[in-house]
């Protein structure tokens, strides 16, 4: 299907007071649309600082991400923004649900904030998908942390984006509902066509993947470059 997303010598460098931090050292690679990605490594190698960068969180020191031929950093900050909203979901760790709205308000957000319209029909195949279409008039603190995740999926697929990404999404979970969150990512994203980029430290997470990307050092082993 082709490259969609392309990472072209990532340097990345913090200033502690300890001194300088190299998280990444001229990483680079590239994504293909349509497929499972799952970046692992060891605390610290520089795997969620590539995630922030490659989804346009973070800024890298040098180096360039293309996104659909265009250099994501060549944005303002609000042409950033907005480029994110509408072209890439996001699954964390943490939930990051309000707990003041409902399920159906938490999953339409990224769409309001668009000013998009609501497909009521693709919210239904995606809320049946992972089961909480009788879910949409209750608050996240009436969820358990599996549901709440399933809640947070919905919310990063409904505007169809282009790319997801996940930083750990099953670090809060149970490891059934852990593994349960995983393929019902792997099985949105095939369904609907997006490119799904995920950072774990879980091997058995990581084997469900189509490429598998591991990071040492800030450095991308060749193995798996």
């Amino acid at each position: 299907m082709g490259i969609i997303l392309s990472a072209q010598d990532i340097h990345k460098t913090y200033y502690a007071a300890s001194g300088e931090v190299h998280a990444l050292n001229g990483v680079s690679a590239d994504f293909e649309a349509g497929l499972f990605y799952a970046i692992i490594g060891r605390s610290g190698s520089g795997k969620s600082t590539l995630l922030h960068i490659l989804s346009g969180l973070d800024k890298p020191t040098s180096g360039k991400v293309i996104l659909n031929g265009e250099d994501l950093y060549a944005y303002s900050d609000a042409k950033m923004a907005a480029f994110r909203r509408r072209n890439m979901g996001f699954v964390f760790q943490q939930f990051n649900l309000l707990d003041e709205y409902t399920v159906l308000n938490n999953i339409a957000m990224p769409l309001k904030l668009d000013g998009k319209k609501l497909d009521k029909e693709f919210l239904r195949q995606v809320t049946e998908l992972l089961g909480i279409d009788d879910k949409l008039k209750k608050y996240p603190n009436e969820l358990s942390g599996g549901e709440q995740q399933r809640v947070a999926i919905a919310r990063s697929v409904l505007a169809k984006p282009q790319l997801i990404f996940a930083d750990e999404p099953t670090g809060n979970l149970d490891k059934k509902s852990g593994e349960n969150t995983v393929a019902l990512l792997r099985d949105c994203a095939a369904r609907f066509g997006q490119t799904l980029v995920m950072v774990t430290h879980d091997l058995s997470v990581a084997s469900l993947a189509d490429r598998v990307i591991q990071i040492e050092d800030g450095k991308i082993l060749p193995a798996f470059s």
